[in-house]
């Protein structure tokens, strides 16, 4: 987002961006400090080797844009969806390859979501500020930055939808001062970031329909919204995807397509309602196990259920129904990046709900403390509740010293040539992603060059951990193909020969 176009977005508060930064400049030093802060911390993850699997799927593919080449990813090509673009279309991460020009390494990418998220700060304070003052500004800034779905996020390597707080943002700005050409742009980036986002922007349409009484351009945003997810998901991912359907339709329990799902829901009533709320997930560890109504408390509680009061609530409503009627448990989960795109929701739509109380005539005498204090309480609840979430780990000392396990994955991955292609898991991916092939043990097709194991992989790798020696003895004794080059604990390299002990045999 470049800074003419936040300076347009922000105008109706009455002055560009350089001119709210004279005026605030404890709010662009809070934003550096947040940026340090998330930068710091989504290193140290990354370095204990925890940011997963989808860092690599988007560090690999965006290094390619970087090399002018076709965004291919090597964990995606096992499925059927080797081009990148036709697993989700996301055109917007283009614009992140210029980075690897100045520092080829995956860390850009976090650096580059660090700072949009820091970046995002800044409309949700305005807006916040608008309704409750400097002083509630800045503590719904507070709960902003402290909202564990952001923690989550960034324990989670990388993700496009680090686009959105800040666009979401700008576009509520927009809308309120009436700024449409600034919102026409910044819908469009909006749409650029995934094809998902074309069902919030059919949301945003309804919304300013029902706030500015603005009904055909409402129409208008919504019919556009509709219009590319179809475009989209039917037409463009199909062609980098060899002619393959659409994969991320999750909804069966409701239909078996758009079409069918909408037949139902108005035919059975009972239905949307009742797979909405039941559900309960345990992928086999007892702090993961988890219920949509409890990750809906979770999201609403620090906030008081105020979020439900404004109109802005309706644009979480597609955030929360594209999780919790998905066939994919993970998404009904307090874990993962699934919450960072409500957090401007939440966040804004409490601020607004707090002022529209404090004009309730018997609280007008007191509207300075309901404005204060029910920022405070929020903001309180918030840092509250990301003390059970990863951002506290920056508060124990041994996150920032490498443990033994770090130690001995850095010199298992020290074997490996630049170059070769390499069978891993989930931990070990993203720091291997620099190169042609790197195939995920879950779903290799291929005998790579290197293998590398890992007794601490996640849950999802091809074979269980009971097995992990087995696992060795299957590429080892499999026409010894391959030999060990580097043992370190249960932390092992196996390198392919380049003569087979079967080719002996023969």
């Amino acid at each position: 987002m470049g800074r003419s176009k936040l300076g347009i977005a922000l105008r109706g508060e009455g002055r560009s961006l350089g001119e709210l930064a004279r005026r605030e400049p404890a709010l662009l030093v809070a934003c550096a400090a947040v940026a340090v802060v998330y930068s710091v911390f989504s290193f140290l993850n990354h370095f204990h080797y925890n940011s997963g699997t989808d860092l690599a799927i988007f560090d690999q593919a965006i290094w390619h844009y970087s090399r002018f080449e076709a965004p291919t990813s090597t964990f995606l090509s096992p499925f059927g969806y080797g081009n990148f673009l036709g697993d989700h279309f996301e055109p917007i991460l283009i614009g992140l390859a210029p980075l690897y020009w100045i520092w080829d390494n995956a860390g850009v990418l976090l650096i580059a979501q660090a700072l949009l998220l820091s970046a995002s700060i800044v409309p949700v304070y305005v807006f916040c500020r608008r309704r409750l003052g400097r002083a509630g500004g800045y503590l719904m800034a507070t709960a902003y930055v402290s909202f564990w779905g952001v923690a989550s996020a960034l324990a989670f390597g990388f993700h496009e939808v680090a686009f959105v707080p800040l666009l979401l943002g700008l576009i509520l700005l927009a809308v309120e001062d009436r700024r449409w050409r600034a919102f026409a742009v910044l819908v469009f980036v909006l749409l650029l970031v995934k094809e998902n986002m074309a069902v919030l922007v059919a949301f945003i349409g309804l919304y300013v329909g029902v706030t500015q009484k603005e009904w055909r351009r409402g129409a208008i945003t919504a019919a556009v919204g509709v219009t590319w997810f179809v475009l989209a998901t039917d037409v463009i991912q199909p062609l980098f995807a060899d002619g393959r359907d659409y994969r991320h339709w999750m909804y069966g329990a409701i239909g078996r397509d758009l079409t069918s799902a909408l037949v139902n829901i108005v035919t059975d009533p009972t239905r949307l309602p009742e797979v909405f709320f039941s559900g309960t997930f345990d992928p086999g560890k007892s702090w993961a196990t988890s219920t949509k109504v409890g990750t809906l408390g979770l999201l609403f509680a620090p906030f008081f259920g105020l979020a439900l009061l404004s109109p802005i609530g309706l644009l979480a409503a597609p955030l929360l129904l594209e999780r919790m009627l998905a066939g994919n448990p993970w998404l009904w989960t307090p874990f993962l990046h699934y919450s960072l795109t409500i957090a401007p929701v939440l966040v804004m739509a409490s601020a607004d709900a707090l002022a529209r109380l404090a004009r309730w005539r018997p609280l007008v005498p007191r509207a300075r403390t309901v404005l204060v204090g029910g920022a405070a309480a929020i903001a309180v609840a918030n840092v509250a509740v990301a003390t059970k979430f990863p951002l506290a780990d920056m508060a124990d000392p041994d996150f920032y010293r490498p443990s033994a396990e770090d130690r001995a994955r850095q010199a298992a991955l020290s074997r490996i040539p630049p170059n070769a292609s390499v069978l891993t898991g989930s931990r070990m991916m993203p720091h291997l992603t620099h190169r042609d092939e790197v195939y995920d043990m879950r779903a290799y097709r291929k005998e790579p060059e290197y293998i590398v194991t890992d007794p601490a992989e996640y849950f999802w790798t091809r074979w269980p951990k009971a097995g992990y020696f087995d696992r060795q003895r299957l590429f080892i004794d499999k026409g010894g193909r391959y030999e060990p080059v580097f043992y370190q604990g249960d932390y092992v390299v196996l390198r392919r020969r380049t003569t087979f002990a079967s080719d002996k045999a023969e």
